[in-house]
């Protein structure tokens, strides 16, 4: 259990680095006209354009690789899973389970917003009291904006984070092949993205009390 904690804490830590690039808002469902009729230059085509591209773009970014190779070095080092082995085979299967997830969390988590219209992307707060602006950070994760300037839950979210993790358990050894596994990791997941947007409203402010240290 210590072992399982241990990794998950480094995983967090790892795949924090990873942060979703700004994505376009579609726009509402009334304002869509019908798909199978729309032509060739209609804005439903063109916004289904952008997310091919966005998400053909995601496959091969800076995000892909900082969400698959860092984990698959510490899951190496801990040798996790141990049925697979701390050979470079093992390693091959770490990093291709891991960016199998990326693929398979990105796809799901674009389909829902698709859907939704969801636009999960952080704005930084910048002012205020810690706790305010943690509340903001809280606020701007599980919920995500509407075409229309409202606030929804932001399905997303989860739907990568436990779709992801529920799908990997299909070439994952046996033992994680349940429902506590895919709880367990997919809120790890959340819990990255959480940490991600913390980041991105802290760091700012401490990169400025190193600057005037120096």
């Amino acid at each position: 259990m210590v072992k399982t904690a241990s990794v998950i804490c480094l995983l967090v830590v790892a795949a924090g680095t990873a942060c979703h690039g700004q994505e376009a808002t579609l726009p509402a469902a009334a304002e869509q006209p019908e798909v199978k009729n729309a032509p060739a230059d209609s804005p439903v085509t063109e916004a289904a354009a952008t997310r091919k591209k966005s998400f053909l773009k995601r496959m091969f970014s800076v995000e892909a690789v900082t969400a698959t190779v860092p984990g698959a070095i510490l899951q190496q080092f801990h040798d996790w899973p141990e049925e697979w082995g701390k050979r470079r085979d093992g390693f091959e299967k770490r990093a291709a389970s891991l960016y199998g997830q990326f693929v398979i969390g990105v796809a799901i988590e674009d389909t829902v917003k698709a859907i939704h219209h969801e636009d999960t992307s952080y704005r930084r707060l910048g002012h205020g009291n810690f706790f305010r602006r943690t509340a903001h950070v809280i606020t701007d994760t599980v919920t995500a904006r509407k075409p229309d300037g409202s606030r929804t839950m932001a399905y997303s979210l989860p739907a990568n984070a436990y779709g992801s993790w529920g799908l990997a358990t299909l070439w994952s050894p046996r033992e994680f092949r349940n429902a506590g596994s895919i709880f367990e990791w997919g809120s790890a997941g959340v819990g990255v993205t959480a940490g991600t947007n913390l980041a991105r409203e802290f760091w700012p402010d401490i990169k400025k009390i190193f600057r005037k240290k120096k």
